[in-house]
């Protein structure tokens, strides 16, 4: 195991962790596209975790270029409805 893997699953276990953390705090909201943004926090982690598998895995590791995708797709669409929702929010007068 090389200091590029090691760090590399660290820093996928702590954004496991924030995306984990973002997805509860907006569950639970009244806000437009609060469950939207909680399910897209949830993807983006499961994804994350899904190319951390594929690093550690020689068998899986095709597969990192399309889990690294997904969570790109995932994160635009989540970030677009977090934009989406605070336009709705807070309107300028």
């Amino acid at each position: 195991m090389n200091w590029f893997l090691i760090t590399d699953n660290v820093v996928s276990v702590v954004l496991v962790f924030v995306f984990w953390t973002l997805a509860h705090q907006n569950s639970g909201g009244r806000e437009p596209l609060a469950r939207t943004i909680a399910t897209g926090y949830a993807l983006a982690a499961m994804t994350v975790l899904g190319s951390m598998l594929f690093h550690n895995l020689d068998a899986l590791a095709s597969l990192i270029k399309y889990a690294d995708l997904a969570t790109k797709i995932i994160l635009a669409i989540t970030l677009g409805a977090v934009a989406n929702r605070l336009g709705l929010l807070y309107r300028p007068d």
